[in-house]
């Protein structure tokens, strides 16, 4: 008959888990989540520009 893993252990080494506090993200309102934070400064230095399309290989060989 086997022995489980778990069941041999016949003295304790001394170690203690500590318990970490959960990480949760608060919940925000529906509204807030549709129209966007009324207090949200946009502190970014570059405006963003959408990537335009990459030219292929021959394009950008050719100039096409």
């Amino acid at each position: 008959m086997c022995i489980p893993h778990g069941a041999a252990r016949s003295k304790s080494n001394g170690f203690v888990k500590k318990s970490k506090p959960q990480k949760s993200v608060k919940r925000v309102s529906q509204e807030q989540f549709e129209k966007g934070d009324p207090d949200f400064v946009d502190e970014r230095v570059v405006p963003y520009e959408p990537e335009s399309k990459k030219a292929g290989f021959f394009s950008s060989i050719f100039g096409l």
